[in-house]
């Protein structure tokens, strides 16, 4: 009697089961990923000294993934060698049934605005590109932008010039708190490379800024320029400082424009 119920209960679950497969109701399927960042080039591991500003992905990079609406889950995702994405190694694949959510950031290391960005490593790491899924049937696609704002400053010299130190300070601007932050920027136009002009960049918080920036050579006194009011910085916009220097550091413009559409002014060797 006891295997004849025990088979009836059984029959019953693969009844149950079978009308709701009758019914359509989804069962998770392998996460298919395709990715690429909106409108460059870097390696995965490398220490980025000529493409730390990241505008495409390539073999070897990963960004993680992240799903939500159920049992929160994320996972590694790699670009291959052949192209595509596919799973990093010692990860477990994500699954969907079509109606999950699911969100994707870079470089999976990602901890924070760094106060050092005088490296292009750092500056790199600091450089979060976040993206929401868009997903249809089990395929996931996802577009990267920037998650927050970039100050570039070129300062014009009277002479040729070897950098020495820069600095940029302000409330908030890598953190987004009360708290008076400084980064050290990344000399873009070479740290130890005389010229007339120089270049230098660094990742911030987006919102409402007020910068002091401090730059010294090696020949020449510390200038110092504070902005006279706060303006907002917002995600993937790029904001271009341009001084000349002579005594003081004399404000010519600002310019401001998407991180895809200029990149920040090649200044090149000493004329």
């Amino acid at each position: 009697m006891n295997g004849k119920r025990t088979n009836w209960i059984g029959g019953v679950w693969i009844a149950l089961a079978l009308a709701a497969c009758a019914q359509g109701d989804p069962l998770p399927v392998p996460l298919e990923v395709s990715a690429k960042i909106g409108q460059g080039e870097t390696r995965a591991g490398d220490t980025h000294a000529t493409d730390y500003d990241k505008r495409t992905f390539v073999t070897g990079d990963r960004i993680k993934i992240s799903k939500s609406g159920g049992a929160a889950e994320s996972a590694l995702y790699q670009r291959k060698a052949e192209g595509g994405w596919g799973l990093a190694d010692g990860q477990t694949a994500l699954t969907t049934t079509g109606s999950e959510s699911f969100a994707a950031s870079f470089p999976e290391e990602f901890s924070g605005i760094l106060a050092d960005q005088s490296t292009p490593t750092n500056f790199w790491k600091s450089n979060r590109l976040t993206a929401a899924g868009v997903l249809n049937g089990n395929k996931c696609s996802f577009t990267f932008a920037p998650a927050a704002a970039k100050v570039t400053v070129v300062v014009t010299y009277q002479s040729s010039q070897t950098p020495e130190s820069a600095s940029l300070s302000g409330t908030g601007i890598r953190t987004d708190t009360g708290a008076s932050e400084t980064i050290t920027p990344y000399c873009a136009s070479g740290s130890t490379t005389a010229s007339v002009r120089h270049t230098y960049v660094a990742i911030v918080c987006p919102g409402s800024r007020q910068f002091t920036i401090r730059l010294k050579t090696t020949t020449e006194a510390q200038k110092t320029y504070t902005d006279t009011s706060p303006f907002t910085l917002q995600a993937g916009y790029n904001y271009q400082y341009n001084f000349t220097a002579t005594n003081e550091l004399i404000l010519t413009g600002v310019t401001v424009a998407p991180f895809s559409d200029v990149a920040e002014e090649n200044v090149g060797s000493a004329t």
